[in-house]
């Protein structure tokens, strides 16, 4: 990357850029498709509200149980069709009721929080020699 370039990227406020690198950085998780922004939004919520239900997410997001239940698939350990999920999040039977399904993150889905906010937190200035040629 030219100077010029990386100047043009200092001028985008630090905060923006990095959101941006996270978001990048979700939607190439999936070898076959990009990440879809309702998944990374449910994955995000079950990060916050850990030991949440399905029933949590529908109501937050109002979306369909099917809609729950696709999105949850596709983040945890299995996808539609037996196909691989992302396994970012476990998905249990809640102990005092066994009609809930409990969501939580894997070891996985905690790493990514991780890399995220330590992602969030960079500041762009940093990157100064790790971009000059």
């Amino acid at each position: 990357m030219t100077q010029s370039k990386l100047e043009q990227i200092l001028k985008i406020d630090n905060e923006s850029y990095n959101l941006l690198r996270v978001l990048t950085m979700f939607m190439k998780l999936d070898k076959t498709q990009d990440v879809p922004l309702q998944a990374m939004a449910v994955f995000w919520f079950v990060a916050t509200y850990q030991n949440c239900s399905k029933k949590n997410i529908e109501e937050h997001f109002k979306m369909s149980k099917a809609s729950a239940s696709r999105l949850t698939d596709y983040l945890s350990r299995y996808h539609r069709l037996g196909k691989a999920g992302l396994g970012l999040i476990s998905k249990e039977s809640d102990p005092k009721d066994k009609r809930k399904t409990l969501l939580k993150l894997t070891r996985k889905g905690k790493d990514l929080i991780e890399k995220s906010f330590s992602t969030l937190y960079e500041d762009v200035k940093d990157y100064e020699i790790d971009y000059e040629e």
